[in-house]
């Protein structure tokens, strides 16, 4: 099972990064720009140069089963290039599941259906997988999915965001989340 899932995840991961290549150049040949568009009419430059890489993570909430956050370390502090902060978005605000695949939606509650989700990285996109319920019009169960993070998120004021969502500074460790 597991050596099924990694061959899945392997998959959605080539088509992801086919996309992305496509997606790449055709943005590129209509703009050098480093600033994106993040669906809301909030220009944001891609949160992958404005975040430290290695903290970039997936924390499952304490108080909140079945949540996960998004944890960064984000530049873009009021336009200070020396400030950062830390930041968690909960994805459920981003994501939803569609019949067993993941896409972007406002307050999609991707959560609900979707669990054992895991954060990588593979040619320079960030990327979340998951094991996401069909639904009952697709015949039930479950499968792997798996959506490039970068299309969506941005930094704002240092902050994790999509859809004009932010969540909250990285608690100190004794506060629960």
């Amino acid at each position: 099972m597991q050596v099924t899932r990694i061959w899945f995840i392997l998959g959605l991961l080539v088509t992801q990064v086919v996309s992305a290549i496509a997606a790449f150049h055709q943005n590129n040949t209509a703009s050098n720009s480093t600033v994106t568009s993040t669906g809301d009419g909030t220009a944001g430059k891609d949160f992958r140069l404005e975040c430290d890489g290695s903290s970039m993570g997936l924390v499952q909430s304490h108080t909140r089963q079945g949540i996960y956050y998004l944890r960064g370390v984000c530049g873009g502090v009021y336009n200070d290039p020396h400030a950062s902060r830390c930041s968690f978005l909960d994805l459920s605000m981003c994501y939803i599941n569609d019949g067993g695949n993941i896409r972007a939606q406002r307050m999609g509650r991707l959560f609900d259906s979707c669990s054992n989700c895991v954060l990588y990285s593979s040619e320079g996109s960030n990327m979340l997988a998951c094991t996401c319920g069909r639904g009952e019009h697709n015949g039930g169960g479950t499968q792997e999915a798996a959506v490039q993070l970068d299309d969506l998120l941005y930094v704002k004021n240092g902050f994790l965001s999509c859809y004009g969502y932010t969540n909250f500074e990285c608690p100190y460790i004794d506060v629960p989340y």
